[in-house]
């Protein structure tokens, strides 16, 4: 009897990944079957005071060109007067602006000049269609504060409270210079046209994040695809700690993409009529629906936290405070006084009204927290307790990367 040959493990395989590392270039992108080429064809044209700028591979009827990770920029510049141009000047700048209560801040992240032609004699004639190109450095360093290098951030203009606010803003400009009169070349004028442009790298998260929103449903089949997060709790009188826990259990995955849903589960347990005392006066399905008017006990929130080290300031906003969903039990009563209990709460956190992800450049940085507020009861000898789990937010999700190519994942 012819018995099978031995086996043995194989090692697994290595991770790849279809964008490219820090220091390689994607040379030829190879579109799905099915699907048309991802690069634009259209052109985007501006034009004033006789300059006309076409700007190649654009999406039709765009508002502003677009641009991703180590776009190249290029085009066709047409002057309509050519004849007594005497010099053509180029310019690519990307700036940070940011102004809080404190202070504010400026970075320059771009700014490159190029000549695209000068006259050298009296017989040379400027052409009537000057052609350029510019690739976006994927990173830069503000050389006045550090030597490190950060990824350029995206395009943004976010409003704060009290007319501050975050800018960072991409131009391209033009400048032509001409002669008044052929005898005298000395005396110039200046023409100039400039473009805002949009500078938006596309990013996702490296892996998916669980399919099955519930806690309870998938943290015995799969223990690893949720993070539990204790939220510290003290007490008033600082002399023993509470026989209370409070625990945030979020995808572990910690990354998402803007239009996302962020499931997320929120625990609390111990002793059954502590956890009645914290709710005293109140019903505990209310104060789990978070319907308790303008002081509920238990929030769960978004923010957007914006942070400028240069003046030392950071500003929070609550972008969305969804409701909490009570799980069974949820009822006091069930159990004795003296045993332990426990109270579950579930809900998502919508990311689909948030225009800018997340990115660090040192000097600035935009960050999102997935926020735990706990407000017991003035009666209560538990401490007002609050917790921020930052999260990354990407341009794009794990699925959306797979049909349209993302720069750079996380």
């Amino acid at each position: 009897m012819n018995t099978l040959p031995p086996y043995s493990t194989s090692t697994a395989a290595p991770t790849y990944s279809a964008a490219p590392g820090g220091d390689e270039r994607m040379l030829q992108r190879t579109p799905f079957p099915g699907q048309s080429s991802r690069r634009p064809t259209g052109t985007f044209v501006r034009h004033k005071h006789g300059i006309t700028v076409a700007l190649d591979s654009q999406k039709d009827d765009v508002h502003l060109p677009s641009y991703g990770r180590e776009g190249v920029l290029s085009g066709s510049l047409l002057i309509d007067s050519h004849e007594s141009v005497t010099a053509v000047n180029m310019k690519v700048e990307g700036v940070i602006e940011c102004s809080l209560s404190q202070g504010s801040s400026r970075l320059e992240a771009i700014e490159t000049g190029y000549s695209l032609y000068v006259k050298n004699n009296a017989q040379q004639l400027c052409p009537a269609a000057l052609s350029f190109s510019y690739r976006f450095p994927s990173t830069f360093n503000t050389a006045n504060i550090s030597s490190r290098r950060y990824p350029l951030p995206p395009s943004c203009s976010i409003a704060l409270p009290g007319g501050c606010y975050l800018r960072c803003s991409y131009s391209l400009s033009f400048t032509v210079i001409s002669s008044r009169h052929r005898s005298a070349s000395f005396m110039t004028r200046e023409k100039s046209l400039s473009i805002e442009l949009e500078y938006r790298p596309r990013t996702r998260p490296s892996r998916p994040r669980i399919a099955d929103p519930s806690l309870f449903s998938t943290i015995k089949l799969c223990p690893e695809e949720w993070l539990q997060l204790p939220v510290a709790l003290t007490s008033v009188s600082n002399s023993n700690p509470p026989d209370i826990h409070c625990d945030l259990f979020v995808p572990s995955v910690g990354v998402f993409g803007i239009s996302e849903t962020v499931p997320f589960h929120l625990q609390l347990s111990g002793p059954a009529h502590q956890l009645r005392h914290l709710f005293q006066h109140q019903a505990a399905t209310a104060a789990a629906t978070n319907s308790l008017g303008n002081s509920p006990i238990i929030r769960v929130s978004l923010l957007r936290q914006i942070v400028v080290d240069a003046i030392g300031q950071r500003m929070n906003t609550v972008l969305e405070e969804p409701p909490l969903r009570p799980l069974p039990p949820g009822i006091f009563g069930l159990r004795s006084s003296s045993s332990d209990d426990t109270l579950n709460w579930e809900g998502e956190i919508r990311l689909h009204d948030i225009p800018t992800p997340s990115f660090d450049i040192g000097a600035f940085k935009v960050m999102y927290l997935l926020a735990v507020e706990l407000s017991p009861p003035k009666m209560s000898p538990i401490k007002r307790a609050y917790y921020g789990y930052p999260i990354r937010v990407t341009t794009d999700t794990w699925a959306s990367s797979a049909e349209h190519g993302v720069d750079q994942q996380y």
